[in-house]
This record gives C-alpha cells, sequence and structure tokens, in this order.
C-alpha cells in the first residue's frame, strides 16, 4: 500500500510539473523598477518590461492591431480585427509578437496563432460585443519581459490609468514593422454620460477614458490595446478595457471607447474551458491572483502524508 501512494503521488507530481509553470502572478511588472507608481510628468517612451503583457497582433508579418498576454495560452484583443475577408485567409499567417518594446529588437518571439475565437454577439459594423480571443499554438514562458496582465472582475472607477500603443518612429508614410515601438498614454475614466456627448451611440458593454490633465501624448487608435490600470493596494495592474474606437483619442474632449472587460469574464472562461486551456480567475484586486490553481500546496501536503505514514510504518515494524 505504501508503495502504491508512493507511486501514486510520482505520477501527480510528474503530471503536475508543466502546469506548475503557469503558476504566475498577473499584473506585475518584475523588469520595470518603478513598479505602479510614477512621476505624474512621466516619460511617454515605454521603458523595457514596462507593459510585459503587451503584444503585436501580425498578419504575414504585418502589424495588425495591439493586445494582451492575460494567460499563457490566450492574448485578448478586438474582435473588428479580424474582418471576414482576414478570417477567410489561412489562421496560419497570424502570428503574435511578444516579449519587446519595439519591433526591432532582438529580445522578441513571435507565437503561431491557433485559433480566433469572435464573441458570438459581435455583428459589425456595430461595435456591441467587440471583443476576440486568441488561442496559441504554444505556451508563453512567461519571463520578466513576459508577463501576464490581471482582468479586472468587477467595474470600478480607477484613478491611475494607461494605454500603450503600437505606433511608427517616423510619423510620414507606410511605416515598415521594424520601425513600430510601444508608446504610452495616461488615461483617466469618465462617464457614459459625459462620453455620449462625443461619442454617440455607444456600443454596449464598454467604457471611457480620455488624456489625464498636464499629461503628455496622443492616442493614434491602435485597436486592440489594453487599458490598464494600478491598483494601490497591491501595486498591480489589472486590464479594465480593450480599445476599440477613438482615432486620437488621447486629446481632451476627445474620448476612447473601450470594451469593459468586467463585463466579458464569464464569456472568456466560457471559451476558454471549451478549449481545455480554461482561464482560472480567483481574487480581486489585493489579493493573490495567478494563472492557474493553486495544486502544489496540495501535494505539499501529501507528501507530509507520506512521510508521517512512512515514519508510523516504520515504528511499528520495529516494535
Amino acid at each position: 500500500k505504501m508503495l502504491q501512494l508512493l507511486t501514486a503521488l510520482l505520477m501527480a507530481l510528474k503530471g503536475h510539473a508543466q502546469d506548475e509553470s503557469e503558476v504566475v502572478p498577473c499584473g506585475y511588472r518584475p523588469a520595470f523598477p518603478n513598479s505602479s507608481w510614477l512621476p505624474f510628468r512621466e516619460l511617454l517612451q515605454v521603458q523595457n518590461g514596462e507593459f510585459p503583457w503587451q503584444v503585436s497582433i501580425q498578419m504575414s508579418g504585418q502589424h495588425l492591431c495591439g493586445g494582451a498576454i492575460i494567460h499563457q495560452w490566450w492574448v485578448l484583443t478586438a474582435a473588428h480585427c479580424f474582418p471576414r475577408t482576414l478570417l477567410e485567409m489561412a489562421v496560419v499567417n497570424v502570428t503574435v509578437v511578444i516579449g519587446a518594446k519595439t519591433l526591432s529588437s532582438t529580445h522578441l518571439e513571435r507565437k503561431q496563432v491557433q485559433k480566433i475565437i469572435i464573441h458570438k454577439d459581435y455583428k459589425p459594423p456595430s461595435l456591441d460585443s467587440d471583443l476576440c480571443l486568441l488561442l496559441l499554438a504554444t505556451p508563453v514562458e512567461f519571463t520578466s519581459l513576459k508577463m501576464p496582465i490581471c482582468l479586472q472582475e468587477k467595474e470600478r472607477v480607477w484613478d491611475r490609468c494607461w494605454m500603450a500603443e503600437w505606433v511608427p518612429t517616423a510619423m510620414h508614410g507606410p511605416s515598415e514593422n521594424a520601425n513600430m515601438h510601444l508608446k504610452k498614454l495616461r488615461v483617466s475614466q469618465i462617464s457614459r454620460r459625459e462620453c455620449s456627448k462625443w461619442a454617440q451611440q455607444l456600443p454596449r458593454a464598454t467604457l471611457c477614458a480620455w488624456q489625464e490633465q498636464d499629461t503628455n501624448g496622443n492616442s493614434q487608435g491602435d485597436s486592440g490595446v489594453p487599458m490598464v490600470c494600478a491598483d494601490h493596494g497591491s501595486q498591480r495592474l489589472f486590464q479594465v478595457g480593450v480599445f476599440i474606437w477613438g482615432k486620437s483619442s488621447g486629446s481632451r474632449g476627445r474620448p476612447g471607447v473601450f470594451v469593459s472587460v468586467a463585463q466579458f469574464i464569464p464569456w472568456i472562461q466560457e471559451e476558454t474551458q471549451k478549449e481545455g486551456r480554461v482561464y482560472s480567475f480567483v481574487g480581486a484586486p489585493g489579493s493573490s491572483l495567478a494563472c492557474a490553481p493553486q495544486y502544489p500546496l496540495v501535494l505539499g501536503v501529501g507528501w507530509q502524508l507520506l512521510l508521517t505514514a512512512m515514519l508510523t510504518g516504520d515504528k511499528s515494524s520495529h516494535w
């Protein structure tokens, strides 16, 4: 019996050894020394590891949209990035570039997209439910430059938010991918009533934000990029929205429109579960969030029980 128990525990450890790498705290930036708290007039230029969840979604090697890593298998972006004409093309042409702040970086990594999942209620030209999940062909191996962002579970008002987007280094003429880099913008949420003064017929399940007063920069309108906000208690960041509309939305008085992530958590969980790569959403701001179940603790308890049983068995055999 003792040998059977030992064998079972060894098999459990072997089976979960690969999964254990999934247990990575979301919303942290280990390579970025200033954590979530930056000077009010901060640099527009993105630093290494400042937005380690940010990706460039590409079609045939050309930048298409932005997106965010939410799990080692999943990227979240906007549905309108993939109109029917693109969806009819082979998914093999769609890749995701991760781990870099410029597309000319030697640190970047390219991941093949295995499946594109458009929200079932998305019906263009309406931007309602304008959300899309990308299933990667191989999982992301998390490092200080490649980390998942936390997802907001319940809507709330945040007071410290950013959006980072891919923009051409030279603003004249069509840009090559190698010249694109991440640029950030401080934004603050506004009410739907305030937003409706500038954006008529707001899509359902959206929120609005505009450039923080007295901060620099403006938005170029990179679809699919995440709006992320800092939580004071845990000093981690949460994805609050997915950018879907608002060219030059960074200028005061012309807010950008974002899909509200919190309203689509059940859909994200349902779709990821269908693919056998479930996004496990646990906790809330201020608590310990991770991208996978915390089974190592269970295995640890199992080993303790096994050792206790073995010691007890040894004593009984000597007596």
